[in-house]
């Protein structure tokens, strides 16, 4: 399938579902779940599991995007919050949705946030 990250590059990157990707989609999705739980954990431990995702995050991208070394220089400087938008959004088009799945779906997701407020 054809992904074109914007943060990331103009081009678009050709991302096979192959199932070495796919497993580095969901074990990067577990290692995020889990990071989600940090209560009861040590600052120490608390920083390893950030740190680990935030490199896991990176390779992720590198690896399944095929990024070439301006490419990679530039998602190095990018902000973490950019980082993890990246992420999220290559995972739910490699799992199935399109754009326009996704721009609904976001769309849904704001219109429920301004019902709450």
């Amino acid at each position: 399938m054809k992904i074109k990250v914007s943060q990331i590059s103009n081009r678009t990157h050709d991302v096979h579902t192959s199932n070495k990707n796919m497993e580095k989609m969901f074990n990067l999705q577990l290692e995020m779940a889990q990071a989600d739980d940090l209560q009861n954990k040590e600052p120490i431990e608390i920083i390893k599991i950030q740190r680990d995702m935030l490199h896991n995050s990176i390779d992720f991208l590198t690896t399944v995007l095929g990024l070439n070394k301006a490419e990679q220089d530039k998602l190095g400087e990018m902000d973490f919050k950019q980082t993890v938008e990246s992420v999220n959004y290559v995972f739910e088009r490699m799992m199935g949705l399109s754009d326009e799945d996704i721009d609904l779906q976001n769309k849904k997701e704001q219109a429920a946030d301004k019902s709450k407020d």
